[in-house]
């Protein structure tokens, strides 16, 4: 007992179809029960009147809110920014001085800093800190015939590797962690 042509396609994707059928009122429980045997899943609605006119004031009503929420939520993340950029470089101090102490071994005697760069002035800031704390390195950095630090040889990125350094990380022979500041 379906209102003959009251089937229609509302909307659909890859697994489900979505229709709606006008059925009379005395008979809905049995098409309810048929649909089920069939294994669709029917859903009761009933039509209000004026329900389009409230939904349309609903709407008006959470866009002013999320409006308002929004300001809310910009405002703290401003606010909160700051304390998350304090708290990853306090971690990032942890990290240089556990790092320094495992490396160099007791007592203290290290200096610890941070250099602002950008793109092209950052790789000659590395290549400097590089030359400088060579060092540091010990047998981790090899040299040339003049003492100097010489670039990695195929046979020194196997040992790092071994060593648990991927050939994309390098060694350096300071504590060094890189990190951006958006």
């Amino acid at each position: 007992m379906v209102v003959p042509r009251s089937a229609s396609l509302l909307a659909k994707d890859d697994e489900f179809h979505l229709y709606a059928v006008t059925v009379f009122k005395k008979h809905s429980a049995e098409f309810v029960h048929k649909c089920r045997e069939s294994r669709w899943t029917p859903r009761e609605w009933k039509f209000h009147e004026g329900g389009k006119e409230a939904e349309e004031e609903e709407l008006k009503k959470l866009e002013k809110e999320e409006r308002k929420v929004w300001g809310e939520a910009l405002r703290l993340g401003r606010t909160g920014y700051s304390d998350a950029v304090m708290a990853w470089v306090h971690v990032l101090a942890l990290r240089v001085f556990v790092e320094t102490v495992l490396r160099y071994g007791l007592p203290l005697n290290f200096v610890a800093g941070i250099v602002k760069t950008d793109g092209k002035r950052g790789k000659k800031a590395k290549a400097n800190l590089d030359a400088r704390f060579s060092d540091l390195g010990g047998n981790a950095v090899s040299r040339d015939k003049k003492g100097k630090p010489a670039k990695d040889d195929a046979s020194m990125q196997q040992e790092m590797a071994g060593a648990g350094f991927s050939p994309d990380q390098g060694f350096e022979p300071y504590v060094f962690y890189e990190f951006e500041i958006v």
